[in-house]
């Protein structure tokens, strides 16, 4: 018997005693002087309920005082310093309550010793994490702690659900574990390795962890870490049989370990997280929003109403993509003037030879597994497509390296050109590459293009609106489908690389079919939440308005009432837009 088994058995026989239900000292009674200090820097995005709700604070004191019949519902929040999702989990569970549910919190009190706060940014980093762990437990507990406890509701915490003793008992058992251990961990029933690999891939802001000399330390505080949370929710979901269960996101450490938890209860889980759109959000039944989209029935969306007013609507969109105008989030904000024939000069293509398109998305980014996937990770295609085309002396491959590389908060440490030069010394004759910092806006320069491949990046999507033929070798939002070309295996990919340049643009049936997903990718599957408004800041995009309760009840808000029917009633997260133009 394994080290990880030993230890998994002696906790089990210690799992299912009761745990009493936890709550965090209520502010309700702190005055705004007295909380100056939490409007600090750092501190600015916590919202104030009292504040939002103004003459209506009382009337909620009275609602979390009388009993809620209704199901049961864990809004599993864990890390509390998430400036982007935690305010908004407040306003959930504010809603939820308003319509009887039994609202708890779920909420890492330092007791994790690794989570989706931690980054590495260089071999001192690393070394740091791994004798010390995260940096910033303090600072994500108390703001944490700040945003949910002044609601009034259960908040339970890890560190009163896996003791100390125990922590350190895990923690020495994964001390011991090695790659294949980790990889294969099962831990009360539950498959650990998937979450525990893509949070470590996250943490060095890469796709692989081959040249890594701290992979193994960082991997083994990510196991640590899985088997506490897998371990506390247990014991929760054993205690309190929670019906629904609200996470943000669904994968990595410990958002995936929440997923597997809530299945193993036949709990309904829930994923959210920001959509594209402002003042959108995006939620997914069962599992992780970038797993359950793939999988969305195509008659969700075939028969729905379309006609030209729709049609415009999403092609305004589309355009205003291009400048990111309508999103809360953009990485593509330059060049949309700019001429695809200049652009073609600029980078030395030939226009009259066929040029191929190739987007990459940021390396490191939701690797977790797919089965229908052609290769194991996006390393693997970018590689294997510039060898391909690298003998392909026809065509010109034109590879277009996703902003995010040098502009996402996890930065990247593994970058697409380094590594096509670590493969091939120098970039092949043939391939043309526009690096992440350029401002040639990448809309315009594959209007040159015959076809583009794409791994998981949604620009996929909208170049089939333009009618340009799209071939999929990864989880692209665009696959499945039947608009683009999706491949599952390598044979089956270079077959279809050895067709290019292909026959031309898609034909109106195709890209009007693409539209129409469009349409619904963008407009139906996202809600708009009318209680929140943007706020200027990359870390704190939304913060909730000052209203009365009632904005927050059944009627007020359409897209937070599908939010809530959904997470209660297991109804489709889909907002009618096509009704509304």
């Amino acid at each position: 018997m394994s080290l990880l088994s030993r230890i998994q058995n002696r906790l089990s026989r210690i799992l299912f005693s009761p745990v009493p239900a936890t709550k965090i000292t209520e502010t309700s009674s702190t005055s705004t002087a007295e909380r100056t200090d939490w409007l600090s820097d750092g501190y600015s995005w916590i919202p104030d309920w009292k504040q939002i709700l103004g003459s209506d604070w009382d009337k909620w004191q009275g609602i979390i005082k009388e009993p809620r019949p209704g199901d049961k519902v864990l809004i599993a929040t864990s890390m509390g310093g998430n400036s982007v999702l935690t305010p908004l989990e407040s306003m959930f569970a504010v809603a939820l309550t308003l319509r009887g549910a039994d609202v708890h919190f779920l909420l890492c009190d330092k007791a994790l010793p690794a989570c989706q706060n931690c980054y590495a940014s260089d071999l001192d980093t690393q070394r740091d994490f791994v004798e010390h762990g995260p940096k910033i437990c303090d600072w994500c507990f108390d703001v944490g702690e700040k945003t949910l406890s002044q609601l009034g509701l259960p908040v339970h915490l890890y560190g009163n659900l896996v003791s100390e003793a125990e922590r350190n008992e895990i923690s020495a058992a994964a001390s011991k574990a090695d790659i294949l251990d980790i990889q294969n961990c099962r831990y009360l029933d539950l498959n650990l390795g998937e979450s525990v690999t893509s949070a470590a891939l996250r943490f060095f802001g890469k796709c692989d962890l081959d040249d890594e000399a701290m992979k193994l330390p960082v991997l083994r505080r990510y196991l640590s870490a899985a088997m506490v949370s897998t371990l506390a929710l247990t014991r929760l979901f054993e205690e309190h049989g929670f019906n629904h269960v609200l996470s943000n996101q669904g994968f990595y450490v410990p958002q995936a370990n929440i997923v597997l938890v809530a299945k193993k209860f036949d709990s309904h889980i829930v994923t959210w997280d920001l959509a594209y759109r402002k003042n959108c959000l995006h939620f997914s039944h069962d599992d992780a929003i970038i797993k359950q989209t793939g999988e969305e029935p195509n008659e969700n969306w075939e028969n729905m109403k379309w006609n030209s007013n729709v049609r415009k609507e999403i092609t305004d969109y589309l355009s205003a993509r291009w400048s990111g105008g309508s999103d809360w989030q953009h990485n593509i904000t330059d060049g949309i003037d700019q001429e695809p024939i200049k652009i073609a000069k600029e980078l030395g293509l030939d226009l009259k030879r066929p040029i191929i398109g190739l987007l990459t998305n940021v390396i490191w980014d939701a690797q977790i597994s797919y089965p229908s996937n052609a290769f194991s990770d996006q390393l693997e295609w970018l590689i294997s497509s510039v060898r391909y085309f690298k003998n392909r002396k026809d065509l010109q491959l034109l590879i277009r390296v996703h902003p995010a590389e040098l502009k996402s908060w996890i930065a990247s440490r593994q970058f697409a050109i380094d590594e096509i030069k670590k493969a091939f010394g120098e970039i092949p004759s043939n391939v043309f590459i526009i690096p992440p910092e350029s401002k040639l806006n990448t809309y315009q320069a594959m209007k040159n293009c015959n076809a583009v491949i794409v791994y998981g990046t949604v620009a996929g999507l909208e170049l089939a609106c333009m009618g340009i033929p799209v071939i999929v070798a990864g989880q692209a939002w665009v696959r499945n489908k039947k608009i683009s070309i999706d491949v599952s295996d390598p044979e089956n990919y270079f077959k279809i690389l050895d067709g290019l340049p292909g026959n031309g643009r898609l034909d109106e049936e195709t890209k009007e079919r693409a539209l129409k997903y469009a349409f619904h990718f963008y407009m139906r599957t996202v809600l708009p939440v009318e209680v929140v408004e943007p706020m200027p800041y990359e870390n704190a995009p939304y913060r909730i308005k000052e209203q009365p309760l009632s904005a927050l009840n059944i009627g007020a808000d359409e897209g937070l009432d599908i939010a809530c029917n959904g997470i209660l009633k297991k109804t489709p997260f889909i907002y009618f837009a096509e009704e509304k133009v």
